[in-house]
């Protein structure tokens, strides 16, 4: 799944209802009963598992037959599961969470023994207790029982109300298909399933596999039977029962597998795009890996309000807004969303599903591989998009979520529940795969496709560990790669690479020294080090080379051997690959900054800005010659170049700054960014590029929002008045920025305007829209009138959560909006059942305090939160992590306040020089 930060599944938890019940299969008569146990109050209880499963049972095929009516809340179902028995045993462990079991048997050798349900204190685990031992060999376990589709969560099986329909959706990764039915919920479980679905009339059933029957059933309802699926862990099943619209595409991959994308009623057509999209990609993906699509079909689904996407085989699951687009409200940034994601959706097909991890710990070969593949293939299917830009981009993020020292490992060892829910962040995605493009570009590409590939056949539908991957990548490589990887896998941090010029007798050479990157605020305990491939661009007359080297220990030294004299420019991160923030001295820096900035790839432009920002952020440099750069760069031609000079901006930003200086912080923003945003206007010109139009709501956000361009402020308050009664009023790429800009400037007046559309919006689209409208505002006094409207009856709060999550990103608002998440935090993710937001978002509310940057805050960010996250899944670090991000902030508003106000004293650079 490729999204970080899931979005919200709330409601409240219907009521348990009868679901058209069945009748519950009869044992077989063939089969002897064995006696009943004996009771005995002397008799102690079995001990649940706490973490992980016994391995003395383990599965090794399932058949899964559910009724469900996505009108009510209750699904009744029945699991037969085949085991091996390994081990003699008294007692069969294994998930269930939330389900009510109302019969269960275990048959042995033709005997069907008695079993005593338990259940563990958590909720996690059944067990089974027999009436007598299982042996060695293989067993049959049946459960009949009840279950709840939610209406409050998005995990498990839940319900959704789409255009006055009924739908049911899942949501098993990464330990929820235990919600669903009893299983074997680890993802070593790697087994067949079979899933047999009894719905009411009307609706229609789909799952990972081909459909095998429809029959009707004697109540009016239907009776869906489904192919048996390849071996699959729990986390990948994945079901819909609704009803839905195909929309078919062209046959897919080598195999021609049946694709179709599968929405809700009457919305086919809105996925056009995803239809032509899906079988290019797959191709492509298929062509790098050498291997065919694995499985037998390739549906993908529309879910409203997932987040993201799953990658499930044959029923990968898309956030409707991904997938689905009116083509008068479509957009290219829609559409490059819904590609990038669905080659990492697919990219999971071969790295998760073929091969998957063994355990949690590992996840990173999951979800890292994806994240590295997607920029990888689209560099060559779209190569105008500039994946390679943006891999850098991702990469410079990534180094700023891994300076924390409270970060994860990428290989986190698994102690609990909250290690397992914490896996799914920057770190695994975005950290894993800048190292995995540090290892490609080490090893040579078609090495490590090679190591890919070799990987990928040795472990097909099987299970694999870190040690397995690196294992195939040395084999390749003929080198120890285990070892050069180890340091990035199982450290948290990332090294500052030093490098200097020499040039005095003999060859000129690059002497290398690393050191642990750490920012202010952030205080480490022990020294670190790396083993860091390091790649040396140079300039050898009018042309470049490189050499590359592996910088072990504190110092290393590069030679230049195809330079014949001292080179006019260094730069040590070739094509920006390396993982590690890199810092030149001397007549390095001197002479990059001279001579060597226009023979930069772009690439490697952004690398620079995004590590020269990371030294102004450790105190290595004046904050003002990071900012001096930004808005250089802010002036270049270049799409990526100038949106990676906004993400250097929160080195100004107005947190830390006294609230004297915010207006020149404001006069900065409109300066550096307000020509080109008024030069471009809020509508696209015949014949512009797609770059062009994509940059336009990137300088409009910073010149108008930010800056308070008063122009460009009066153009958008008309656009948006004209869009609230006429939706063509505005570009479907503009319509959220020109809401922003609008709502960050707005009087009551566009409040109620607002707040009456919001209300009666029937479109989710829209409504949306609408509602990261409302979180823009930024007058304190208005903003207290929205944040309650998360309680309004006539709002999804699943949606209008994030009015709050805007207002604490707003330096004027944000002690307000954390004082309503304070005042209202049992009511929103409380234990009750009637609390609005899911359980999963409880330890993302720890973030409305991160915009805080004062001692004072966050000492009230752990009064708060330090009890109630211990509760909270993935809560503790979470925690930790939003108090060190408050403790950097602190430190870098003591050591770069004074530079940053003197930038602002000055007008900006590129004017200065033209002056």
């Amino acid at each position: 799944m490729p999204n970080l930060l899931r979005p919200v599944a709330l409601a409240t938890v219907a009521l348990l209802t009868a679901c058209g019940a069945r009748q519950n299969p009869p044992v077989s008569e063939s089969a002897a009963v064995a006696p009943a146990p004996a009771t005995s109050a002397a008799a102690p209880a079995p001990t649940p598992p706490t973490l992980r499963l016994p391995k003395d049972v383990r599965p090794s095929d399932y058949a899964v037959e559910l009724t469900l009516d996505p009108k009510a809340a209750a699904f009744q179902g029945t699991a037969d599961i085949k085991l091996d028995v390994l081990k003699p045993t008294s007692v069969v462990w294994l998930h269930g969470k939330a389900l009510t079991v109302k019969q269960a048997t275990l048959t042995q050798a033709g005997v069907s023994i008695p079993v005593t349900p338990l259940k563990s204190e958590e909720g996690d685990f059944l067990g089974f207790a027999a009436a007598q031992p299982l042996a060695v060999g293989t067993a049959k376990l049946r459960v009949v029982y009840d279950g709840v589709a939610s209406e409050r969560e998005n995990d498990g099986a839940f319900r959704v109300n789409e255009g006055g329909d009924w739908y049911v959706y899942t949501q098993f990764e990464p330990i929820d298909a235990r919600r669903v039915f009893p299983c074997f919920d680890e993802p070593e479980y790697k087994v067949p399933w079979q899933f047999t679905f009894h719905v009411p009339a009307g609706n229609v059933a789909v799952t990972n596999t081909p459909q095998l029957a429809e029959e009707a059933r004697p109540d009016g309802g239907r009776t869906f039977r489904f192919a048996r699926t390849q071996p699959l862990p729990s986390y990948l099943i994945a079901f819909g029962v609704g009803p839905f619209d195909f929309l078919p595409a062209a046959d897919s991959g080598q195999k021609k597998v049946k694709t179709r994308i599968i929405t809700p009623k009457g919305r086919a057509a809105e996925g056009a795009y995803a239809a032509q999209a899906t079988p290019e990609i797959l191709a492509a993906l298929e062509d790098y890996f050498g291997i065919p699509y694995a499985y037998e079909k390739l549906d993908v689904i529309a879910v409203p309000l997932l987040g993201g996407a799953m990658e499930h085989p044959g029923l990968v699951t898309f956030n409707s807004r991904l997938i689905l687009s009116k083509p008068e409200e479509d957009s290219l940034s829609r559409q490059r969303a819904f590609s990038e994601t669905q080659m990492h959706e697919l990219g999971h097909q071969w790295f998760g599903n073929l091969v998957t991890l063994a355990w949690w710990d590992d996840l990173w070969l999951n979800e890292s591989f994806a994240s590295w593949v997607t920029p990888r293939i689209i560099e060559s299917w779209r190569p105008t998009w500039g994946s390679a830009v943006e891999r850098v981009q991702d990469r410079s993020r990534s180094l700023d979520a891994d300076s924390l020292l409270s970060a994860r490992r990428i290989h986190q060892p698994i102690a609990s529940a909250h290690d397992i829910h914490g896996a799914f962040d920057g770190i695994t995605y975005g950290k894993g795969s800048a190292v995995l493009t540090m290892t490609e570009e080490w090893l040579g590409r078609e090495v490590f496709r090679r190591g890919i590939q070799r990987f990928m056949r040795k472990h097909a539908h099987g299970n694999a560990t870190a040690k397995d991957f690196t294992d195939a990548l040395s084999a390749e490589a003929g080198q120890d790669v285990t070892g050069v990887l180890e340091k990035f896998l199982d450290q948290t941090g990332a090294p500052l690479v030093t490098a200097s010029l020499e040039c005095g007798a003999g060859q000129p050479k690059v002497v290398l020294t690393q050191q642990h990157y750490l920012r202010l605020g952030s205080k480490a305990e022990a020294p670190q080090s790396w083993r860091v491939p390091v790649c040396v661009k140079y300039a050898v007359g009018n042309k470049d080379a490189k050499a590359c080297t592996v910088l072990e220990g504190e110092r290393t030294e590069v030679a230049l051997t195809e330079a014949k004299s001292c080179p006019a420019w260094v730069f040590p991160n070739a094509d920006g690959a390396g993982y590690f923030r890199m810092r030149l001295e001397g007549e390095a820096a001197t002479k990059l900054m001279k001579t060597g900035m226009g023979k930069l790839s772009r690439s490697e432009r952004v690398a620079l800005m995004g590590d020269t920002r990371a030294l102004a952020l450790a105190g290595a440099i004046p904050a003002s010659e990071a900012l001096t750069l930004a808005a250089r760069m802010a002036q270049d031609e270049d799409r990526l170049i100038v949106e990676t000079s906004t993400e250097m901006l929160d080195l100004v930003s107005a947190r830390l700054l006294p609230e004297s200086k915010w207006p020149e912080r404001e006069r900065f923003l409109r300066e550096t960014y307000g020509p080109r945003a008024r030069k471009l206007g809020f509508a696209s010109r015949k014949g512009e590029s797609e770059d062009t139009r994509l940059l336009r709501s990137s300088v409009m956000w910073r010149a108008a929002r930010d800056g308070g361009d008063p122009k460009l402020v009066a153009q958008a308050r008309a656009l948006a008045d004209k869009w609230l009664t006429d939706k063509s009023a505005v570009e479907p790429e503009m319509v959220n920025t020109v809401l922003a800009i609008a709502a960050g400037h707005a009087d009551a007046a566009f409040l109620d305007k607002l707040i009456a559309a919001v209300r009666t919006e029937k479109t989710r689209a829209t409504r949306q829209r609408l509602l990261q409208a409302l979180g823009n505002f930024r007058d304190p006094e208005l903003v207290k009138r929205i944040l309650p409207l998360v309680f309004d009856k006539a709002l999804d709060p699943r949606e209008s959560f994030w009015m709050v999550y805007g207002a604490t990103q707003n330096v004027r608002t944000q002690g307000i909006a954390f004082d309503f998440v304070k005042a209202n935090y049992d009511k929103l993710v409380g234990d009750s059942p009637d609390a609005l937001l899911p359980q999963e978002m409880a330890s993302a509310m720890t973030y409305v305090g991160q915009p805080l940057c004062t001692v004072e805050g966050r000492q009230e960010i752990a009064d708060f939160f330090t009890s109630r996250n211990e509760k909270t899944p993935g809560g503790p670090r979470t925690l930790a992590q939003v108090l060190e991000s408050v403790d950097q902030c602190v430190a870098l508003k003591a050591a770069q306040g004074a530079s940053i106000e003197s930038f602002l004293t000055q007008p900006p650079p590129h004017q200065a020089r033209a002056n």
